[in-house]
């Protein structure tokens, strides 16, 4: 599904990362641990097919592909329901009437009943949710989440990782960043590491 063959990534003179190879699988969960400034986001951002490698070759084999950046990004004058519906490329969003799968994605990460306010209605915590919801809207099948449980409290990082783990078990593969191993990861199952 995406593999890395010995990839490096620099900026101008400034190497990022060397050498980096891996695999993801398809119902897979990879961690890529780290400390920061390390480039794990970087590696994230290569796999997604928005940085092209210094070295080295990235393959991809995804269908559909959902990610969860470090900030919620969600479009301020769009409601809540329709920067879900982004997820799904070639999908009018500004077309009227019920859309169960919304419905079912803000569910998933434990906010029901928001998809008609405006982002600045919601916490930020419950915006980088939506944003997942927006990643998983359209049951994509490799997921990147750029530290997902980075600034939530205790019970929304478990929503977040229980819903990570439930689209890893209906077949996506997970390329995630993280700083360290904490409780929640025990909410996805069973994942690999790689530390950068």
């Amino acid at each position: 599904m995406i593999e890395f063959d010995r990839v490096g990534l620099s900026r101008g003179s400034r190497v990022i990362v060397d050498d980096v190879s891996l695999r993801l699988h398809s119902g897979e969960i990879l961690v890529v641990l780290g400390e920061s400034g390390l480039g794990k986001t970087t590696v994230l951002h290569a796999a997604a097919g928005l940085l092209e490698p210094s070295t080295g070759t990235v393959t991809r084999r995804a269908e559909r592909q959902g990610i969860l950046f470090q900030e919620a990004r969600l479009l301020p004058w769009m409601s809540v329901g329709r920067n879900v519906r982004l997820g799904a490329p070639g999908r009018s969003v500004w077309s009227s009437g019920s859309y169960p799968e919304v419905d079912r994605a803000l569910e998933q990460v434990g906010l029901t009943d928001v998809a008609a306010l405006p982002p600045f209605r919601l916490s930020g915590g419950m915006q980088r949710r939506a944003a997942l919801a927006r990643a998983l809207y359209a049951r994509p099948s490799v997921v990147f989440a750029d530290e997902p449980f980075a600034h939530l409290d205790s019970a929304s990082a478990k929503t977040v990782g229980v819903a990570l783990g439930r689209a890893a078990a209906e077949g996506a593969g997970i390329l995630m960043t993280a700083h360290e191993i904490t409780d929640v990861f025990t909410t996805m199952g069973i994942y690999r590491t790689l530390f950068l």
